[in-house]
C-alpha cells in the first residue's frame, strides 16, 4: 500500500520506520479517565485515550491507531473508523462529542499525537548514536515564535537541553531532528551553538520531557552504563506514587496455605528448567487475565523461552506456585519507574501472594511482567521494607 500524503509529511525524511511500530505495539492498554491521569514520560509505556475505560473500546482505538502507523492510513481514514468505534461501542461522554468541530479536534489530537511521538521515539534509535542534532521546525500553520527561533540550532546529542525539547515538545508541534556528524558539521561550515534559555511555558510542563529517553534510553559511554548496571534495583525511580495505605490494604499479605506442592529441584539443568515450566503453564505459553472491573481486565503472557532467559535457577522450587500466584493474586500493583541514568521509563505489573511454608517462615511470591509479558518472579521472607517496595503503584487488584 503506497504511503499517503499526510503519513509521508509526518514521517519527512525518516523512510519506513519499523522501530515506530514497535514502540507503539510495546504500549499496554491503560484505562483513563482524564488526559493528564499519565504524566510525561508515562505515555511512552501506556496506551490510553481520556475517558476510554472499557477493554473493547480501547482495543478498537488502538488498532485504529496503528494501522496509522503500520499502514500509513490518513486522518480521514482514521477518522471514519473513529465514527464506527464510537457507535459500535456506544461510547459517549467524550470531549469533543456533539459537533463536527468537537470530532474533528478529538480525532486530530488522537492521531497526530500518536503518529509523531511513535516516529519520533523510533527516529531516536537512530539519533542517539550522533554526536550532535540539529533541529528542524516544521509547522507551516500557526508556527510557534520559540520553536521558529530553534530551527537550525546545533547541540551535542547529550546536552541537557533536549531533555526538555526533543520533539514532539507540545501539542501539534510537528518539528523533527537532524543528526549530524561531526565532518557533517564542517562541511556545512556549522559550529555547535549554545543551549538558548529557557522560554517560559515552551515547552508546556506536559511535553517537556524526550520521548526518545522515555522510550530506550540516553547513549551512555560503557563505564558509566556499568555503574547503573551495578545499582540493581537501585538504578530505576518510582514515578507512581502510591501503597497499602493509600488504598486502604493491610499492611502484611496474610499467609495462605500451599495449594500444589513445591517442587524438588533445585538448580536445574536448563532443558529441566524448560520441562518444569511447561508441566507448570500446561504448555509452552499460557495466558492469565485479570478481571480488574466489570469493563476491563489485564492480559499476562508466560512463555517457557522468555522465563527460561531471564529467571535464576535457584527459585525453580517455586515454579509450581507460578500459576497460583497470576490465577489468584492477593494484589496486582502497576508502577511506572524510570532509569535514573538513562531516564528510560517502564511499566512494571506486579502479582503478590504469600504462602505459608511447612519449615520456615512464610514466604511471599512477586510475579513480574513487562509489557504483558512474564519475565521474572522473587521470594521474599520476612524482609517487609523490601516488600514494600513491590506493593507500590497503582493497586490494580486487591482481594478481600
Amino acid at each position: 500500500m503506497p504511503w499517503k500524503t499526510a503519513v509521508a509529511e509526518i514521517r519527512g525524511n525518516f523512510g519506513s520506520l519499523p522501530e515506530a511500530e514497535r514502540y507503539f505495539r510495546d504500549k499496554v492498554k491503560m484505562p483513563t479517565r482524564r488526559w493528564d491521569d499519565l504524566w510525561q514520560g508515562q505515555h511512552a509505556r501506556a496506551f490510553v485515550v481520556a475517558g476510554a475505560t472499557r477493554d473493547a473500546l480501547l482495543a478498537d482505538l488502538r488498532e485504529a491507531v496503528d494501522a496509522a502507523i503500520s499502514k500509513g492510513e490518513t486522518l480521514e481514514d482514521f477518522r471514519a473508523r473513529f465514527r464506527d468505534i464510537v457507535q459500535r461501542n456506544g461510547w459517549t461522554g467524550w470531549t469533543g462529542e456533539g459537533t463536527p468541530g468537537g470530532e474533528a479536534w478529538r480525532t486530530s489530537v488522537i492521531y497526530h499525537t500518536n503518529l509523531r511521538t511513535s516516529y519520533m521515539a523510533g527516529r531516536w534509535d537512530t539519533l542517539k548514536h550522533f554526536p550532535y542534532l540539529k533541529y528542524k521546525h516544521n509547522t507551516v500553520r500557526n508556527p510557534r515564535e520559540a520553536h521558529q527561533a530553534w530551527n537550525g540550532l546545533v547541540l551535542a546529542t547529550s546536552d541537557p537541553w533536549w531533555d526538555a525539547h526533543y520533539p514532539p515538545n507540545g501539542w501539534g508541534c510537528r518539528c523533527s531532528v537532524i543528526g549530524m556528524s561531526a565532518a557533517k558539521l564542517r562541511a556545512e561550515g556549522l559550529t555547535p551553538d549554545q543551549a538558548p534559555p529557557p522560554v517560559d511555558g515552551d515547552p508546556p510542563p506536559e511535553w517537556a520531557y524526550n520521548v526518545g529517553h522515555a522510550s530506550t534510553g540516553k547513549q551512555l559511554a560503557e563505564t558509566d552504563m556499568q555503574y547503573w548496571r551495578d545499582q540493581k534495583a537501585g538504578a530505576w525511580e518510582p514515578l507512581s506514587p502510591g501503597g497499602p495505605a493509600d488504598f486502604g490494604r493491610p499492611a502484611a499479605v496474610p499467609l495462605d496455605p500451599l495449594p500444589v506442592p513445591l517442587s524438588d529441584v533445585r538448580r536445574p539443568e536448563p532443558d529441566q528448567l524448560r520441562q518444569l515450566l511447561r508441566e507448570a503453564l500446561g504448555g509452552d505459553e499460557r495466558v492469565f487475565r485479570l478481571p480488574v472491573s466489570g469493563q476491563f481486565s489485564y492480559e499476562v503472557v508466560a512463555n517457557v523461552e522468555t522465563l527460561a532467559s531471564h529467571i535464576d535457577p535457584a527459585r525453580s522450587t517455586v515454579i509450581p506456585l507460578l500459576p497460583e500466584v497470576l490465577a489468584a493474586p492477593f494484589e496486582v500493583w502497576q508502577s511506572f519507574e524510570r532509569h535514573a541514568g538513562t531516564g528510560r521509563v517502564v511499566l512494571r505489573t506486579r502479582y503478590v501472594r504469600a504462602f505459608d511454608m511447612p519449615d520456615k517462615p512464610g514466604m511471599t511470591v512477586v510475579v513480574e511482567a513487562v509489557r504483558g509479558q512474564l519475565q521474572s518472579w522473587t521470594l521474599i521472607p520476612t524482609r517487609r521494607n523490601y516488600l514494600e517496595r513491590q506493593r507500590s503503584g497503582r493497586l490494580l487488584f486487591g482481594r478481600e
